[in-house]
């Protein structure tokens, strides 16, 4: 009685599973077209600096940044990140359609800092770039 080789046998059958994974008749080989919804959401900050010089230890100052939904689908800001306790954002909607423009109004207290100060709000959206970021600066005397 004669055995067949273990090499061939397992070629033979790696042979016969791919035969099996291929093509089905009547399906085509090439790629299927993407039929998902291409439209998007963009964030397009319109303003993303403001530096208010001067101002004394202790003072309050306040900036309104715009943007707009550059894109063809609605804009939601899932999250708004001051990167400090002494930087707050209000923002009054997060949700804006295609071109739709917004505000956000960032504010310092500069109590307790002194120097040259940079302060960012990172504002987290749905579009394909997620964060972006507005700064403010503010030379505390």
């Amino acid at each position: 009685m004669s055995r067949a080789h273990p090499i061939a046998a397992a070629m033979a059958t790696l042979m016969l599973a791919a035969s099996a994974c291929g093509p089905r008749a009547g399906r085509s080989t090439q790629p299927e077209m993407q039929t998902a919804d291409t439209a998007r959401a963009d964030l397009v900050l319109l303003d993303d600096f403001y530096d208010f010089g001067k101002i004394r230890s202790g003072e309050v100052v306040s900036i309104s940044f715009r943007f707009k939904n550059g894109g063809s689908a609605p804009l939601i800001i899932k999250d708004v990140l001051p990167d400090c306790g002494c930087t707050s954002a209000k923002l009054p909607k997060r949700m804006f359609e295609p071109q739709e423009q917004g505000t956000i109004e960032v504010e310092f207290n500069s109590k307790g800092w002194h120097g040259s100060q940079y302060k960012q709000v990172t504002l987290r959206t749905n579009a394909p770039i997620r964060e972006k970021s507005v700064t403010i600066r503010a030379d505390v005397v």
